[in-house]
């Protein structure tokens, strides 16, 4: 069952549980596309705008918190830990460490919009003991950002389906899910440069 039966399935509670399960790294239940099926089923009539927005963003932070919250208790212990080394490894954490305590403000901003850098970022929050108010304020801005973008995305995407299929071609639709993925893009390759152009001298 992929996500978007789950979703259609048991509607919010199926959600809440994908992005938590996303949030922490299970494989098959990525959060980005969980939040563009999301948009598209908002544009379908399948799921309500305002609890479904409602509830991802709650998914959002509560899985970053339960990885902050993991930080914070292993220490720099996680790194060599079984359970979280594949989310953590010892190469990934020390290319990241330096730039984050320089510059945790930032790297919490843009650790939630790169896939690969996610989780380790806010394990690392949790293990460099960065307040728990700043993650949570940070982590709540960061969240609006790529919840704001992948649900638009979705539904956007999904407006243009359901064009396409009533044979009606909107072209404020195409322009606008071209204008958001190229967004999602340029943010994503800003972003991952930024985190890892160091990785020669670090290494």
């Amino acid at each position: 069952m992929d996500s978007y039966s789950i979703i259609e399935q048991f509607s919010y509670p199926g959600l809440f549980f994908l992005l938590i399960l996303g949030g922490l790294g299970v494989p098959f239940f990525p959060e980005d596309l969980i939040l563009i099926a999301c948009g598209v089923m908002i544009s379908m009539g399948i799921i309500k705008p305002v609890p479904a927005v409602l509830i991802s963003y709650t998914g959002l932070i509560f899985s970053d918190f339960m990885l902050y919250l993991a930080g914070r208790k292993f220490g720099r212990k996680i790194v060599t830990n079984r359970r979280f080394e594949k989310i953590l490894s010892p190469s990934k954490f020390f290319l990241i460490e330096k730039k984050f305590r320089r510059h945790s403000t930032l790297i919490m901003l843009l650790g939630r919009l790169l896939v690969g850098f996610r989780a380790q970022v806010f394990l690392l929050s949790g293990i460099t003991k960065v307040s728990m108010a700043k993650f949570l304020i940070i982590d709540s801005v960061g969240s609006a950002v790529v919840l704001s973008i992948m649900v638009t995305a979705g539904y956007l995407g999904g407006k243009f389906l359901e064009s396409v299929q009533k044979g009606m071609l909107y072209i404020e639709y195409i322009i606008g899910f071209l204008v958001v993925i190229a967004v999602i893009l340029m943010i994503i390759y800003l972003s991952y440069k930024y985190l890892t152009k160091s990785n020669n001298k670090i290494q």
